[in-house]
């Protein structure tokens, strides 16, 4: 048990001195920069895209609903109707 917390704390170490080295290099040469800010800039097109598509679908979606909900809401009259109707015959017949 014990080994294995210390292969995490070991592993977590390396990972962070690795990722603290990519920044570093990132943030210390021209190139790097330009790297940087494409990665930034690609993020950001990836989260405009996912936030574009979310929102069509969702109003897609809504869409569905509304059109489902007025046809079952009409389909639900129509029925009150027809047993209405039916209620009154009937009503007639007996009286």
């Amino acid at each position: 048990m014990e080994s294995k917390t210390k292969s995490k704390i070991a592993l977590g170490l390396i990972l962070g001195v690795a990722a603290g080295a990519a920044v570093y290099y990132f943030m210390t040469n021209e190139d790097g920069k330009q790297q940087l800010s494409n990665v930034i800039d690609a993020v950001k097109d990836f989260s405009d895209k996912a936030k574009n598509a979310a929102v069509e679908q969702g109003s897609k979606l809504a869409d569905k609903a509304s059109k489902l909900a007025s046809e079952y809401s009409s389909k639900a009259q129509d029925a009150t109707s027809s047993l209405a109707q039916e209620a009154r015959k009937n009503v007639e017949q007996v009286g």
